[in-house]
């Protein structure tokens, strides 16, 4: 029985309630909202411009334009110039990675370039094994050959020295040479008359002729002991001792450089060689192996330039991973604070036009441009400007644009904000009061009452209310001096 009447209770407690929020709804539709609207035309009648309160969306963007790109586009080519042998794929192919896309003809030239690098490479390394394994063979040679420079040295001083005035000879040589001219000097007399006495004799002219020549022999022995070098002379002997000076000081720096080891400086070179000809061997592999072009991903091909039997220089095929598609997309300048990474981008392409395509700003380019393209580094006040960045599009996108082609124009729009179900108001009706603070004037009982408010987001038409003001309410959007 109790249990009965409290279920009862209940039910009429239930039905009490449903009544009592038909009855408020009613009262709002058909008393509180047409009160409102007559107190809105009786201030208009006032020449007061007044606004409900109302619910709705707002959303802050930036509109620009963008073209569709394939960001990881890759160019491929041979590693050096020659003809195109085999050609695998045309434009549109797609492939996957491994995949032959071209051989260069002449391979030939390659594997032998690579053959003699490896033996320029074999050679380097025997000239630096011979210098660091043979250290001590070439520290006894430079060590015998300094020793010589040294001997060599000492010739040349002591030759500069005997021949000097006073060093050729002692005195009892030149007392044997003044004796021997002395006594050349008698015979050539004795010859002399012997001659004039008989003129015609055959042995007399000869007796006299040897008795000359002896006389002029102990003559120039006699100058050349008492004498001393001619300048000519004296700068010759003084240039051969300066080249045995420089011989030797040769020869001391090269021992210098080996008795302890290999020379420093031979074996830097022989590194240096030998990595000049690895370097070498590592180019031409390269370019034996580039011969072959191989797709390093999976993707579409998007250019071929170049046919078999064409000789090519340079890259020739392009491809690209279209699995994710980009945008490039470019901004007003005045736009800069709506725009951040991660910010969610509306996009419709040109083709078409009735899809709304979402994506996500991936990267900002930290410089602005001018609207024909060229990076701006210092801005003149009042220029106009564009930012650029990129836009990744989500892969729901993907199918529906596979088909469309690179380049593709669409416009953009980044969604700097949004707030949906909120209280708005017409943004002339806002006050600020102080920077970030505003007010608005409420009418209440025909009165105009100022009353702070807290504001979100704002478009150029609606500002989000988060506190201060409820949906039905009328403000005053007419100037109004808050003083």
């Amino acid at each position: 029985m109790f249990s009965k009447l409290n279920k009862k209770h209940y039910l009429i407690a239930l039905s009490v309630i449903l009544i009592l929020s038909a009855a408020g709804f009613v009262y709002y539709k058909m008393v509180y909202i047409p009160a409102q609207a007559t107190t809105a035309r009786s201030l208009s009648s006032q020449n007061i411009q007044t606004a409900v309160v109302q619910q709705g969306d707002i959303t802050i963007y930036a509109r620009g334009t963008g073209t569709l790109i394939a960001r990881d586009e890759i160019n491929l080519g041979f590693g050096t110039g020659g003809p195109i042998s085999e050609l695998n794929v045309r434009i549109g192919d797609k492939v996957h990675k491994g995949d032959v896309l071209a051989v260069q003809g002449n391979r030939e030239r390659l594997e032998a370039a690579v053959v003699a690098d490896q033996i320029f490479v074999l050679n380097a390394n025997i000239a630096l094994k011979y210098l660091e394994e043979n250290s001590v063979v070439v520290a006894a040679q430079a060590e015998v050959d300094r020793d010589n420079a040294a001997v060599a040295l000492n010739t040349a001083k002591r030759k500069r020295l005997v021949l000097q005035k006073g060093n050729r000879a002692t005195n009892l040589t030149i007392n044997i040479a003044q004796a021997a001219l002395e006594l050349a000097k008698k015979d050539l007399d004795q010859a002399t008359a012997d001659y004039n006495a008989s003129p015609g004799l055959l042995q007399a002219q000869m007796d006299l002729a040897a008795a000359k020549k002896s006389y002029d022999s102990a003559v120039a022995n006699l100058a050349w002991y008492t004498g001393g070098p001619t300048e000519t002379e004296q700068a010759a002997l003084d240039a051969a001792v300066a080249l045995a000076e420089a011989n030797l000081a040769l020869a001391q720096s090269k021992w210098d450089k080996v008795k302890n080891g290999p020379d420093p400086d031979q074996v830097a070179l022989a590194k240096l060689q030998l990595a000049s000809a690895e370097a070498n061997l590592a180019l031409s592999k390269r370019n034996l192996e580039a011969s072959v072009i191989i797709a390093p991903m999976n993707g579409t091909i998007l250019s071929v330039v170049g046919k078999v039997g064409d000789d090519i220089s340079g890259p020739f095929i392009s491809m690209a991973d279209l699995s994710q598609r980009y945008l490039t997309i470019s901004l007003d300048g005045t736009d800069m604070s709506k725009i951040a990474l991660d910010y969610k981008v509306e996009v419709i392409f040109d083709a078409l036009p009735n899809q709304i395509f979402m994506g996500r700003v991936l990267q900002i380019d930290p410089n602005l441009y001018a609207p024909t393209g060229e990076k701006i580094t210092t801005q003149i006040p009042g220029q106009i400007t564009v930012i650029k960045g990129l836009v990744s599009l989500d892969e729901s996108a993907i199918t529906s644009i596979n088909n469309l082609p690179l380049g593709m124009t669409a416009t953009v729009d980044v969604i700097g904000g949004q707030a949906q179900g909120v209280i708005i108001v017409p943004v002339e009706a806002l006050h600020e009061q102080s920077t970030g603070q505003y007010a608005v004037f409420v009418m209440e009982n025909g009165e105009q009452k100022l009353r702070p408010v807290v504001v979100g987001l704002m478009d150029l038409t609606y500002a989000e209310i988060k506190s201060g003001l409820h949906v039905g309410e009328i403000v005053v959007t007419s100037p109004v001096s808050t003083k």
